[in-house]
């Protein structure tokens, strides 16, 4: 049975997660803040028009609420940025334990959200490297999904490649 190693996808769900944790941070502190403050995040660059923090703020940052999923103000109407923290999660304490096709639906559901995002941050001339950043996480993560699981790649059963070596030196 096809699997992913843990070990080369953890990285990206680790620093996924880093990267969620932050967004939610930045995300809640400009929500609350008051007039007065001041607030920079680190992910706002002037110099190269970047703000994360304005991308935050626009209805698709709440992408169950957008898609009318949930109704705005619910309980279930989060940041964009909890989602990804819980797909981070999920592969990082669920996934080694979980059916392979949850694997599969989980990450694709995940790489199609952040295909739609991207072409959003596109077509809205905005430059959020938060939010790139996670796009390639989320890339490498489906990659690894789709090389390992849906083509059935597996580079950890090293007597399964042995096997093939030989058969391929008989022929």
């Amino acid at each position: 049975m096809p699997s992913i190693s843990l070990s080369r996808t953890a990285p990206f769900a680790i620093l996924g997660c880093i990267l969620s944790a932050y967004a939610l941070y930045v995300e809640h502190k400009v929500a609350n803040k008051p007039e007065e403050e001041e607030f920079s995040a680190f992910c706002d660059i002037e110099l190269i028009g970047a703000s994360c923090s304005n991308v935050f703020q626009l209805p698709e940052g709440r992408m169950l609420t957008y898609f009318n999923i949930v109704p705005k103000g619910s309980i279930l109407d989060v940041p964009n940025a909890a989602l990804g923290l819980l797909f981070y999660s999920y592969w990082l304490f669920l996934m080694p334990t979980l059916p392979n096709v949850l694997t599969v639906i989980v990450s694709s559901m995940a790489m199609a959200s952040s295909v739609f995002l991207a072409i959003k941050l596109v077509m809205l001339n905005e430059l959020c490297i938060l939010c790139w950043s996670t796009h390639a996480i989320n890339s490498r993560i489906f990659w690894s999904v789709m090389a390992n699981l849906v083509l059935g790649g597996n580079n950890n059963n090293s007597s399964s490649n042995k096997k093939k070596i030989k058969t391929i030196k008989r022929v």
